[in-house]
């Protein structure tokens, strides 16, 4: 991945799709925050509040949003604008219908669309890219897929494949997208309770890249 080419910041206006908050911070913090230092106003649409994460958790809902909020002022205190839609956490195939027309109603055709891999490994994340891919394909837009749970159990072959692109982030973007990522507890370091993100994982997200199959 480290020889895959450079991506451009795009000069347009940008739509983030998210299945579950953390993923957009995880998958696109430093280029949320590199849009919104160069004075675009990303939008982020949050498809589900993660609340099946653990479904004993009551309330779980409501602390990811939290925690989500928290992220997106850390990367950008005035420049986000986010949107939830609320669809259950794990039924994200049931509902693409929904989320086609909430996608299709915030994109713009100059705008670029930043989703999930569609072979992310993940059904939410699967079904999220799909409909995000649908979309490009209508409308004629750009889109740039981040992968997540692909990191984790992807093939050598699968990163080498063409397409795949590295959008450089400073080290003040990356200290900053650190902090961001800090901030989902609940996922991350939850009390007597795994971790659905494990330290492991996070590895992948703090490199001075991120990677897009664009």
């Amino acid at each position: 991945m480290e020889d895959a080419p450079l991506l451009a910041l795009p000069c347009a206006g940008m739509v983030v799709v998210s299945p579950h908050p953390d993923d957009e911070v995880l998958g696109a913090g430093g280029l949320i925050c590199s849009a919104a230092r160069a004075g675009h106003d990303p939008i982020v649409l949050s498809v589900t509040d993660g609340e099946a994460a653990y479904p004993d958790w009551k309330g779980l809902d409501r602390i990811r949003r939290r925690e989500l909020s928290d992220a997106l002022n850390v990367l950008a205190p005035q420049n986000v604008h986010t949107e939830h839609l609320s669809i259950p956490d794990g039924r994200v195939n049931e509902h693409r219908a929904t989320l086609f027309d909430a996608i299709d109603r915030r994109i713009s055709r100059n705008a670029l669309l930043v989703a999930p891999y569609e072979r992310d490994g993940h059904p939410d994340h699967d079904a999220t890219g799909e409909v995000c891919c649908e979309i490009a394909r209508l409308r004629g837009v750009t889109l740039w897929r981040y992968p997540i749970w692909l990191w984790h159990h992807g093939t050598p072959e699968q990163f080498a494949a063409k397409g795949w692109g590295r959008f450089l982030i400073d080290l003040a973007t990356l200290k900053a997208k650190a902090r961001a990522m800090r901030c989902f507890a609940s996922q991350m370091r939850p009390l007597g309770r795994e971790p659905i993100v494990p330290g492991h994982i996070l590895s992948y997200f703090i490199r001075p890249y991120e990677a897009f199959l664009a």
